[in-house]
């Protein structure tokens, strides 16, 4: 999380939050499907700040749950890549999955001689 600077956390967040439609005008479905991106969304962000807002003391505690929110985050973002606004700088997962074995990050599995 360290890698990930305060401005590419700004950008990637206002873009993420502003690709997600206000609820008020829509109805049924689509208003239930807004609210739980945002939603989702908004939970995201409150980890990865927490996370940076946490004492260094904290931090083994709080970095794996920040790490997934961010990757999230960028999952979000990544529906929206061919926006001319996509903040490409900022959308800079945290490790690289691999396809064969998605939960397990590729650079730790090296680090395990797999």
């Amino acid at each position: 999380m360290e890698r990930i600077t305060e401005d590419q956390f700004v950008r990637l967040v206002g873009f993420v939050s502003a690709r997600i439609p206000d609820t008020a005008p829509l109805q049924g479905e689509a208003r239930r499907t807004a609210a739980a991106l945002r939603l989702a969304a908004q939970k995201q962000i409150a980890a990865v700040i927490f996370h940076r807002s946490s004492p260094a003391e904290q931090a083994g505690e709080t970095e794996l749950h920040a790490v997934a929110s961010w990757n999230l985050l960028v999952a979000f973002a990544r529906i929206w890549d061919d926006h001319p606004e996509f903040p490409a700088g900022a959308a800079v997962e945290t490790f690289d999955f691999d396809c064969a074995s998605p939960l397990s990050p590729a650079a730790h599995r090296d680090s395990l001689g797999e």
